[in-house]
């Protein structure tokens, strides 16, 4: 019935971004992506415009530890701190609490005192007009803003936080509360302004410490050169460069004291010590001396000396014994309770049978431990596990208890020897015992008293060889310009986010965008596509003909390749039946279809529009005279004949026959034979019958009346049309097997590069500008 192959060619497929559909976005949202941009640097603006400036203030200082003391041979007595790490001792010295509660008294920062702003306070450094001295017995009072206001005669009101009551003083006189007793004073050098609202806060000393630690940064620059550098950040220019200078002068000071007072300290313990042993090793020596006068000598027998070692021998095996059986206890000791931990030392003291089952003991313990985590304690695993234990276990016990059963027995064999041996010395005269005694002591003594007396030289030697000498390199400096807010990049981050957010604004529109707005999406369609309508540039006038009323319009031109791409259709057949149809209204069929007739009537064609949609009459003023009393329907059940409902035009040669009132039931006065014999008797006098039926995707009535057509125009319109419309098509196509549909997209925006060049044949009255707004608009 049609010949498809002499105009359809398959196009390619598209593949990647539809820039075509991202223009259309981007033109019909450019205000929501201006307003992104405008809405980021806003952003940007107010962070540095409500951001305070923070100024870094900073100083060197370098460590030079002078380690004479090293070069003696001593270098084992030196501080800890001056071996290993100096740098990061210094480093932790500055920053400790100690150090930096003395930084707080010295620069007195006790009271912090504000200029009140809208948005942002300004600290008053140095240039407060009035000064605050306190005495609190309350910590409620700490941290809390206390806001004042000068009054005539010497007179200030106070208020206390966000409190409504206010409290009166004199300036110079103390201000008796609860628990705080205040003295404000005014400085002579400044003075009140009347424009600004004034405050001050009494601060804790933890707050302070805290303000201090977070603000403070002290970091190596050199290892080699032994130089750090100290640094605070403020919003105060003044008050970050005196608190860095506070820190170095205090740090010289303080760091020495610090240095030398471990040394102080075991000098002084030592001095102590020392006298002590002195004046015990004098009573011995008046003791030697008394005994040599009234013995005559000081020599002991042979036999006194030899017994007194073996009563030495016996001594240290008879503590190894103890040892052992102290050791042997605690295992004992062990293998009762739950757990069972044999340490390494333990082992020289038992045989290594012993050793051997004390340790596979061990670990049978340890490897129980790891089964209680994914075993039930009445697992047979589990169980089995324990009786190995206790196997173990009571073999060790034994054997433990035999070892313990030896020693003891040895034990009381070295008891009775040394009782036997002692018995001998006791038999010799007491003096004798006495004065080996004593020597014994005073040897000890004396061995004790050189041992102290080296360690103190030695720390004396490292006191005095440990002599800091501090350099400060640079000053700390008032800082010109704040290191924060940086202005650049907060202003190029909102320039960035804004272009970011839009091209995430621009993405998801594009995604979510499912409407039809190219020919390439019609084109992917295995069905002809017939052309494209431009959308309109100019209104369409409620009574006119745009054919007619604008003949050299982009659209006029778009009718004209349409009516000339239909004669590729049915070539054989000089009478033609168009049906035209859609998905949905609003698609822009009934424009199509009243203005390809225009158009073939204007080619000297007799061409009859028939409005096929019975359930919502058209009232095209085009067509004078248009009676809604008869139509197509009153023609199908019989009662007009359809010369009688004809409506002709201005134009000649172009007809109108009207739908007629609304039937109860259109689709069933289509599928009577008075239907298929009114289209045979309309063709015996038009060349061209065009149906202008119900959408397809509501009712059924447009694919009875497709049916009857020699070919069918389905109506796409450009970004209004749903991509599911194109399935509504092929599935139709499908269910009716067509074979004589073509397509149009209608509506295509002017600007697309698929518009075909339209534009040559129209006139452009209009300025470049003009346009520009209007399309944008």
């Amino acid at each position: 019935m049609t010949d498809q192959r002499n105009f359809h060619t398959a196009p390619e497929s598209f593949e990647g971004i539809d820039f075509n559909k991202l223009r259309n976005i981007l033109r019909h949202n450019w205000g929501w992506i201006a307003l992104l941009l405008l809405l980021t640097n806003l952003g940007a603006y107010l962070v540095v415009r409500y951001t305070k400036d923070l100024y870094q203030s900073e100083s060197e200082i370098k460590l030079d530890i002078k380690q004479d003391a090293s070069e003696l041979g001593f270098r084992d007595f030196l501080p800890e701190r001056q071996q290993v790490n100096v740098i990061a001792g210094e480093i932790e010295t500055i920053q400790s609490k100690l150090f930096l509660s003395k930084v707080i008294d010295s620069l007195n920062l006790h009271v912090s005192y504000f200029s009140i702003g809208q948005f942002l306070n300004t600290e008053l450094y140095t240039s407060s007009p009035f000064v605050v001295e306190y005495s609190i017995q309350h910590n409620a009072y700490y941290n809390q803003p206390i806001t004042i206001e000068p009054l005539p005669d010497n007179k200030y009101e106070l208020r206390f936080g966000k409190q409504a009551s206010e409290l009166s003083g004199t300036f110079g006189e103390p201000l008796e509360l609860d628990g705080l007793t205040l003295t404000i004073r005014k400085r002579p050098e400044l003075q009140f302004y009347s424009d600004n609202t004034y405050s001050f806060v009494i601060n804790s000393r933890d707050v302070l410490l805290d303000y201090i630690s977070k603000n403070l940064l002290v970091e190596p620059i050199k290892f080699e050169a032994n130089t750090i550098r100290v640094s605070f950040k403020d919003s105060n220019p003044n008050k970050a460069r005196d608190l860095v200078n506070g820190i170095d002068s205090l740090y010289l000071t303080f760091s020495h004291e610090q240095k030398n007072l471990a040394n102080k300290q075991k000098i002084d313990w030592l001095s102590n010590e020392l006298s002590t042993i002195e004046k015990q090793m004098e009573e011995y020596e008046t003791y030697f001396e008394n005994f040599t006068l009234v013995n005559k000598t000081s020599n002991l027998e042979t036999d006194l000396r030899k017994t007194i070692e073996q009563i030495n021998k016996i001594d240290s095996q008879r503590f190894e014994v103890s040892k052992r059986l102290a050791e042997l206890n605690q295992v004992i000791e062990k293998l009762t309770g739950e757990e069972f931990m044999f340490g390494i030392s333990q082992r020289p003291l038992f045989p290594a049978y012993l050793n051997n089952n004390l340790e596979k003991l061990q670990e049978l313990y340890l490897e129980m431990d790891k089964m209680k985590l994914s075993y039930n304690e009445t697992t047979f695993a589990f169980r089995q596990k324990q009786n190995e234990i206790e196997t173990i276990r009571n073999k060790a016990f034994e054997q433990l208890t035999e070892l313990k059963s030896s020693l003891l027995k040895r034990q009381q064999e070295l008891n009775q020897a040394k009782i036997k041996l002692e018995n001998n010395f006791a038999s010799m005269p007491d003096k004798n015992t006495q004065f080996t005694k004593k020597q014994r002591f005073y040897k000890l003594y004396e061995e004790f008293y050189l041992t102290l007396m080296q360690s103190k030289s030695q720390f004396e030697i490292a006191q005095a060889g440990s002599t800091p000498d501090f350099k400060i390199l640079s000053t700390a400096n008032l800082p010109a310009s704040p290191i924060s807010p940086n202005k650049p990049i907060i202003f190029g981050i909102g320039i960035v986010a804004g272009f970011v957010l839009s091209i995430f604004f621009v993405g998801i529109l594009y995604l979510a965008n499912n409407k039809i707005n190219s020919i390439y999406e019609i084109e992917k369609l295995q069905v002809p596509l017939l052309g494209a309508i431009p959308a309109l540039r100019t209104s369409v006038s409620s009574d006119g003909l745009y054919v007619v009323d604008q003949p050299k319009s982009m659209v006029s031109e778009a009718m004209r390749t349409l009516r000339t791409n239909l004669d590729f259709f049915n070539i054989n057949s000089s009478k033609k039946v168009v049906a035209i149809s859609s998905t949905v209204s609003g698609e822009g069929k009934s424009f199509v279809a009243l203005n390809l007739g225009g158009v073939m009537a204007l080619s000297k064609k007799k061409v009859l529009l028939v409005d096929l949609d019975m359930r919502k009459p058209k009232s095209i003023q085009y067509f004078n005279g248009v009676n809604s009393g008869k139509g197509v329907s009153t023609i199908l059940i019989r009662k007009s004949t359809w010369e009688e409902c004809i409506v002709n035009s201005p134009l000649e040669g172009f007809d109108f026959l009207p739908s007629g009132p609304h039937p109860p039931n259109p689709s069933e006065l289509l599928l009577n034979g008075e239907f298929s014999q009114l289209l045979t008797d309309l063709k015996k006098h038009y060349d061209y019958i065009i149906l202008d039926t119900p959408p397809v995707g509501i009712v059924t009535d447009g694919i009875m009346a497709m049916k009857h057509a020699d070919i069918s125009l389905y109506i796409f319109r450009a970004n209004y049309s749903k991509r599911s419309f194109i399935d509504t098509l092929n599935r139709i196509i499908r269910i009716n097997k067509f074979e004589n549909i073509t397509t149009i997209l209608n509506a295509l925006p002017a600007t697309s590069e698929t518009a075909y060049g339209y534009g040559y044949y129209e006139d452009r009255k209009k300025s470049l500008i003009g346009s520009i707004v209007k399309r944008s608009a």
